[in-house]
């Protein structure tokens, strides 16, 4: 474990904020020179908090932007990694030079902070969002009237203002959330976000990013819909996305960083009968469970160019 990279790495302006958890996590399993640093995929997932299908996306960024380089060893089914330890001092430096300092002599400036309930905390007890001022009334009695009666009135308007005086100065309660209740709040927009499948965005996602895969020309069968709002929810529970523009932002990032920079996936391969096609990928392929997880877990990243199966599909089971 690294103390040293570990902080380096906190200071270090990486990109993405998913990666650079993924990079931290790696520094405190590395030694000093970055090496020695084999965490699973499934203890990384663990300490990050992030699901499955962030890791695979930011494995592959950190790899394509020199912060680490992956040994994957195939007979194990695990990986080691080295990180760039030049490139994150260099980086943790670069960022620590760049931090604003306040010149001398600068007048330091007082701001007043409203509270929830209104008021100030300087001390005032007017109300802001009333512009008028309260003052005290007097009732004048009217030729004809009562005045004992008036008299009445003027006593009790008196003693109400004399009340509300009082009670100004006192802090306002209110009831506190049970933990229980103040736990659910956040899973709410959450819910509402994942049983709200944006299809046809989804689909243009898929164009945008993989513009080598089968165009989708219709996605109305009961089963392709079924499939899309199953991943479709997997992924915002697991990511936590309270609106549908953060749940599409991991989704294009995963189709980027997971799937278009695979050789394999995109039909750079050949295969292994020359008769045969390039594989050419599908949304409905992809979106088929069992195929989500094998680019999630990262069965086809692309190999070295030393490894004999370069140049055909990955062997079974991979």
């Amino acid at each position: 474990m690294s103390l040293i990279l570990s902080f380096k790495v906190g200071k270090c302006y990486v990109g993405n904020r998913t990666a650079k958890d993924v990079l931290r996590c790696l520094a405190d399993y590395a030694d000093d020179n970055g090496e020695k640093c084999f965490p699973g995929r499934e203890t990384i997932v663990k300490e990050t908090e992030i699901n499955k299908n962030s890791f695979a996306a930011a494995i592959g960024f950190l790899e394509s932007n020199g912060w680490i380089k992956i040994n994957r060893h195939q007979k194990a089914n695990s990986n080691s990694y080295e990180l760039n330890v030049a490139k994150i001092f260099s980086e943790s430096q670069a960022t620590e030079n760049q931090t604003v300092v306040p010149k001398s002599g600068q007048p330091k400036t007082s701001t007043t902070v409203v509270p929830k309930t209104g008021r100030p905390k300087n001390g005032s007890t007017q109300n802001p969002y009333n512009c008028c001022p309260k003052t005290s009334t007097t009732v004048v009695p009217k030729s004809g009237q009562d005045p004992v009666m008036i008299q009445s009135i003027n006593s009790h308007i008196h003693n109400r203002s004399s009340e509300q005086n009082s009670d100004a100065g006192e802090e306002e309660h209110f009831a506190l959330i049970s933990p229980e209740e103040d736990a659910l709040k956040p899973q709410e927009p959450v819910t509402k976000v994942a049983n709200r499948c944006p299809i046809k965005k989804f689909i243009d996602i898929y164009h945008e990013t993989l513009p080598m895969g089968t165009p989708v020309r219709t996605w109305k069968s009961a089963k392709r819909i079924k499939s899309m709002k199953a991943r479709w929810k997997e992924l915002v529970e697991d990511e936590k996305c309270e609106s549908e523009e953060a749940a599409l932002s991991i989704l294009r990032d995963f189709f980027t960083n997971a799937i278009a920079s695979s050789n394999f996936l995109t039909g750079k391969i050949a295969p292994r009968n020359p008769n045969d096609a390039p594989f050419q990928i599908s949304l409905e392929w992809i979106l088929t469970e069992g195929n989500w997880d094998k680019i999630v877990d990262g069965h086809y990243v692309n190999r070295k160019k030393n490894t004999p199966q370069n140049n055909s599909y990955p062997p079974r089971g991979y």
